[in-house]
């Protein structure tokens, strides 16, 4: 029998309070942006405005309302998160716990609409803050923050942007938070984990956005480039439903073909189809994983020409509107290379 002196029993005592106030260790705290990485990802380039607006309006909020079904896929893969489109990427890099953000959108309301989301994220020390801050309470204080931004360009933009946006983020913060918390899913705009990793990622200078368009011949091969130069793969790349809005031209299957794919890396893609209810999760779109190497397989055939000859090999899943993409393409598609 091993008998504890009074000294001993106090300090394990001691021990067992501090574990039950503090709880689980906090999350570990990422180091500064290396310097050469910060050069790497200037040297990234924005393509020219497009023409036209995807359905003639700024995508300040997504549509898509069940990541959700997700999240078991890129629960704490780490890594670099590619993303298109607002508010999912920084969900998607809480669960993850990305170490690099790289977004890209060819509307430059979007990317303004980012600058006012760092913003917000070095400003606001909690979710609670953060949400807050998109509020009508909240607008003043903001805008505050946005005119002290040095650049005169970046702060005219973030100021269009705020006021256009600032109203349809903040409703949109307030419904992800009520139904994350019934689906019983961690999120960064509510749980305090997952936003001080977030705001830990803007603070370190390790979100970066752009005005680039995945079939444009600037940012997405400066993006690759980047990546080489680093060293670093792709974990995640969530191309939300863009793909509906673009054909894969020659210059689109290369820009997505050679980016630098981890082994487990995964593709999160969403596919509306409102008339099919009954095959989406949240009542518009489907939602697919995908491989990022098999994907890069299928932007190497010449006869991929739309994302639907991908999405036509979907499986499945035991949650309704979420489906895997298994394998790269069939054999009899290889031959068409």
């Amino acid at each position: 029998m091993v008998i504890q002196s009074k000294v001993q029993r106090f300090a394990l005592f001691a021990c067992a309070a501090i574990v039950l106030m503090v709880g689980q260790p906090a999350l570990a705290q990422l180091a500064p942006l290396p310097e050469a990485w910060r050069t790497a990802l200037t040297k990234v380039g924005t393509d020219p405005p497009p023409k036209a607006l995807a359905a003639d309006a700024h995508f300040v909020r997504s549509d898509e309302s069940a990541h959700w079904v997700a999240y078991g896929h890129l629960k704490d893969l780490g890594g670099v998160l590619l993303g298109v489109g607002t508010d999912p990427n920084y969900l998607m890099a809480g669960w993850m716990k990305a170490d690099l953000v790289l977004l890209v959108d060819f509307d430059q309301v979007v990317a303004d609409v980012h600058a006012l989301y760092l913003l917000a994220l070095r400003h606001a020390e909690t979710a609670d803050a953060f949400v807050q801050l998109w509020s009508a309470k909240g607008a003043p204080k903001f805008a505050e923050f946005v005119a002290a931004m040095p650049d005169p360009a970046a702060r005219k933009r973030a100021q269009a942007a705020l006021k256009l946006a600032r109203h349809v983020i903040w409703d949109r913060l307030v419904t992800l938070r009520k139904d994350y918390k019934a689906q019983k899913v961690p999120m960064a705009f509510s749980e305090a984990d997952q936003y001080a990793h977030v705001r830990d990622l803007a603070l370190k200078d390790r979100i970066w956005a752009w005005r680039g368009d995945l079939t444009g011949a600037a940012t997405m091969t400066g993006v690759q480039a980047a990546l080489k130069a680093i060293g670093r793969e792709v974990s995640v790349f969530y191309i939300t439903n863009a793909e509906a809005y673009f054909d894969y031209t020659q210059q689109a299957r290369k820009n997505l073909r050679d980016l630098p794919y981890g082994d487990k890396s995964i593709v999160l893609r969403t596919q509306g189809v409102p008339s099919k209810a009954a095959e989406t999760a949240d009542g518009h779109y489907r939602y697919m994983v995908q491989n990022g190497r098999d994907f890069a397989a299928w932007m190497a055939l010449k006869r991929t020409t739309s994302a639907k000859a991908i999405c036509w090999s979907r499986k499945p899943t035991k949650v309704q509107g979420f489906y895997t993409i298994p394998g790269p393409p069939p054999p009899k598609a290889l031959k068409s290379k």
